[in-house]
């Protein structure tokens, strides 16, 4: 069945996508060295791209000096999880943070909720997303888990459970997905860490608004005013007092199971 045509937030830049779309195929035929595209990129890549990028970057700038690794759920064709990967070898090369990605490389299984979202999209090769950070010396710095975060996550963590997080970046949109990621994730993000929403409030992805409001109702809720996706980051809140002596200091911010 043909997915059905978006009606609100992915409209607002329907004339800025088919302008570069097309301007694309022209860029493509100017007849350019495929290596222009990664070493000149600023040259031939469009805006909302770019400004995705940039809030990444800023995330990932948010959370220096916070004690733990970055995680990825939703890998697909590895450029977050590369993108945090370099940032890392950039600015904390001599640190011990690394990136966990965690997809099931299946694309996506949609429900009733999802209209616009074909069955399976967002599928890629697991082996070619291993391969490609291989083939850039990043099979130090970022760890793929192949696995199902709706039946797994909770036997990887039980398995790891040492795994502190300061930056969680939330690429999957599914209800189920982004319930049991926001169940195993928070207790484990650190206080001053961000978690990142790709598609809170998107028509493309009612069941990650649906799990945000249902899993953390009172947390406040920002966004990137340059950038459309991610759309929404929540900043864990610090807690105002600590305890010592054996006891754990309490987070103002609590996760409904």
């Amino acid at each position: 069945m043909k997915k059905a045509q978006a009606q609100f937030e992915h409209k607002k830049f329907a004339d800025q996508r088919a302008a570069f779309n097309s301007a694309m195929e022209k860029i493509i035929g100017l007849g350019h060295d495929p290596k222009d595209y990664i070493h000149h990129f600023p040259a031939f890549t469009g805006t909302l791209t770019l400004a995705r990028v940039l809030s990444l970057y800023e995330a990932y700038k948010n959370t220096l000096g916070i004690a733990g690794h970055i995680a990825e759920v939703g890998v697909y064709k590895g450029a977050g999880s590369l993108l945090f990967a370099k940032l890392v070898q950039i600015f904390e090369p001599h640190s011990l943070t690394l990136v966990h990605g965690f997809d099931w490389f299946k694309g996506a299984q949609t429900t009733d909720e999802e209209k616009y979202v074909d069955n399976g999209e967002c599928r890629e090769d697991y082996n070619r997303v291993i391969k490609l950070i291989k083939l850039q010396n990043f099979d130090n710095i970022i760890h793929i888990h192949n696995l199902d975060v709706t039946q797994s996550l909770g036997h990887f963590f039980a398995e790891n459970s040492h795994l502190q997080f300061k930056l969680i970046f939330l690429d999957c949109g599914i209800y189920e997905v982004v319930k049991a990621s926001l169940r195993h994730f928070w207790p484990r993000l650190t206080p001053g860490g961000i978690i990142l929403f790709d598609q809170f409030n998107h028509e493309f992805a009612p069941g990650e608004t649906r799990a945000i409001k249902e899993m953390l109702p009172d947390v406040p809720i920002k966004t990137f005013p340059h950038g459309w996706m991610p759309t929404a980051y929540i900043v864990k809140a610090r807690s105002p007092q600590y305890e010592f002596a054996g006891k754990t200091s309490q987070d103002t911010s609590s996760l409904k199971a």
